[in-house]
């Protein structure tokens, strides 16, 4: 689609005064400037284009609360991002961006952040600012810390590190006191780290594909209040007799799983404040398959 197409379709959304703008799969390698003119928008969706760089009229948009910019070739997020204040939900999945920019800090209503295989090796400290982020997917990144700052995220309830270089967890993480779902599947873990002891409100832990090969009895009993414990592809494969009974620790070999297709963002406050969903392992991780 060309250029001109692109105009005609964002002028005719903006005197329509739509809300909802579906920009994707159209080959885009460049951004029109009328993107700009799109006053109500609060819905925008510029995936699995061919973009280089996000425009920067997308910082002139005063409604917008969800950018969807998966699937391009962009190397950093818009210039100015810091300025959309009314963004709650943002997903920049599989592009080069490298690092995050320190202005994602300012992003002070954002609920949901989905990084997934941005090939990051850092987060910025003012990540610890996004104090009403609920669900934060960093999965297949090449982190090996995070920056002692995120133990303000005191309102987080889902969080996958999956697939990343974490070794061990050294923050002192008991200030997450609403996380539920911690994905630690495939990093480098010899032991379940200890700060993860600490959640209060912890109820599935994964850790498949680590080299863990044991877990003693005291940790089983901190973490009896789990409903699901995934140590699958780990160097502990039998469970000790004393374990019998713990259905939900899952040990042995796991079979290769298909990731379900992304369920459509919900703006409404039940789903996003509440996060009342039940998620299995992969879901809704499924911006990238295992």
């Amino acid at each position: 689609m060309d250029l001109w197409e692109v105009d005609q379709i964002v002028k005719d959304a903006a005197a329509r005064g739509d809300k909802v703008v579906n920009l994707s799969h159209r080959g885009l390698t460049i951004m029109t400037g009328e993107i700009g003119k799109l006053k109500n928008v609060r819905k925008l969706s510029l995936n699995n284009n061919k973009l280089l760089v996000s425009p920067s009229e997308l910082t002139m948009l005063p409604r917008l609360e969800e950018l969807v910019l998966d699937n391009n070739q962009l190397t950093m997020l818009p210039s100015g991002i810091g300025g959309i204040s009314t963004l709650l939900y943002l997903s920049v999945c599989h592009n080069p961006l490298g690092v995050l920019p320190a202005e994602i800090g300012s992003l002070s209503r954002l609920m949901q952040l989905w990084l997934v295989d941005c090939q990051l090796e850092s987060l910025p400290a003012e990540v610890g600012f996004l104090t009403n982020l609920r669900k934060l997917s960093l999965r297949n990144n090449h982190l090996c810390a995070l920056p002692k700052e995120f133990v303000n995220l005191t309102n987080i309830t889902w969080l996958c590190l999956a697939k990343n270089n974490f070794r061990n967890l050294t923050l002192d993480l008991n200030s997450l006191s609403k996380l539920t779902y911690l994905d630690l599947n495939h990093n480098h873990f010899s032991e379940v780290p200890g700060s993860v002891l600490d959640l209060p409100a912890l109820t599935i832990l994964l850790m498949r594909g680590n080299q863990v090969w044991e877990v003693p009895d005291d940790v089983i009993l901190d973490l009896a209040r789990l409903t699901k414990f995934d140590l699958r592809d780990n160097q502990i494969i039998v469970k000790p007799d004393h374990w019998k009974g713990l259905e939900y620790i899952l040990l042995g070999t796991s079979a290769p799983i298909r990731s379900p297709s992304p369920p459509p963002f919900i703006s409404s406050s039940h789903r996003l404040i509440t996060g009342d969903e039940h998620f299995t392992d992969d879901f809704p991780e499924s911006h990238s398959s295992d």
